[in-house]
């Protein structure tokens, strides 16, 4: 995009039906969806570095890189650092993502709630009873199955084939899933039976959805108890747009996920500022399929 304002428009169309007529008759009229339009700013996140000259003074061994070399390489790795930060920033709007929220980085506010911009009542938190020391035989599948016919009725009608389901999900709410007693059954006679014996993985596959043991990142996570459920596979349920950069240079150019500089002390030659910045919106174009569970 070429803009730092994406305009989305929500329409409320399902699919439908189309039923047999008399050769010769009238058309069947297609009803026109109803439309509503909002507009979103990209936010902006940007850090930089400061490189000085005195930092690599006197560290050089005679016969080691050149002054120039040396210079590079500390910059190469400095931006690098900087990247992996910019990594871990999408990743962290990717987990609000599936939450139908973005939220600021610094003091995780709310800064938009695509539930709340729609119109659209987030269902109710399903209780997945998995501290039942006697839970009823089958209680959990029934439990994934309704879950994932819930989603699929959300969809209106949109998911033709089978729906994948992956869940998210905290330490404890994964530790009591694959301990429950089900889900044990249920690996006992397959190849994967000796990872009941050792340590779980972080993955498991159980009544038709996929539960990852999510383990976060620097200062967020999914909450220990929680987990949280969204459909693979459908197009256009996630995406991220990205403004361009505030330069001349790219003023009205197509935006890209994150841009990098170096900028040089042209004065007085004494230091290199490095910067990265980036212009994401992350959205989630159908947060009525967004699912939310706790342990208990």
């Amino acid at each position: 995009m070429r803009s730092r304002t994406v305009v989305i428009e929500s329409r409320d169309g399902t699919l439908s039906l189309i039923p047999f007529s008399e050769r010769g008759s009238a058309y069947e009229q297609q009803v026109p969806d109803r439309r509503e339009m909002r507009a979103f700013v990209c936010r902006q996140f940007k850090k930089q570095d400061v490189l000085w000259a005195s930092e690599i003074q006197s560290v050089r061994d005679f016969g080691s890189e050149s002054a120039t070399q040396q210079v590079q390489t500390e910059v190469a790795y400095r931006l690098r650092k900087l990247r992996q930060d910019a990594e871990t920033t999408f990743e962290y709007h990717l987990l609000n993502g599936i939450q139908g929220l973005v939220k600021d980085p610094k003091d995780h506010a709310t800064v938009v709630n695509y539930f709340t911009e729609f119109g659209i009542t987030p269902a109710a938190e399903i209780d997945f009873d998995l501290d039942n020391a006697t839970p009823a035989s089958g209680a959990l599948r029934k439990r994934c199955q309704a879950l994932i016919e819930s989603v699929e009725d959300s969809m209106g009608g949109l998911s033709a084939g089978a729906v994948q389901i992956r869940a998210e999900c905290g330490s404890a709410f994964f530790a009591d899933l694959v301990a429950h007693k089900e889900v044990r059954e249920t690996y006992l006679n397959t190849a994967a039976a000796a990872d009941l014996r050792g340590r779980v993985a972080d993955e498991v596959s159980f009544g038709g959805i996929t539960f990852r043991r999510y383990r976060g990142g620097v200062g967020f996570t999914v909450p220990t108890d929680k987990a949280f459920f969204y459909p693979e596979g459908i197009e256009g349920l996630f995406e991220i747009y990205y403004a361009p950069a505030d330069t001349f240079e790219t003023v009205n150019t197509l935006g890209q996920p994150l841009y990098a500089r170096t900028i040089p002390d042209r004065d007085r030659d004494e230091w290199v500022r490095l910067e990265i910045e980036s212009n994401p919106l992350p959205i989630c174009t159908r947060p009525q399929v967004l699912r939310q569970a706790r342990r208990t």
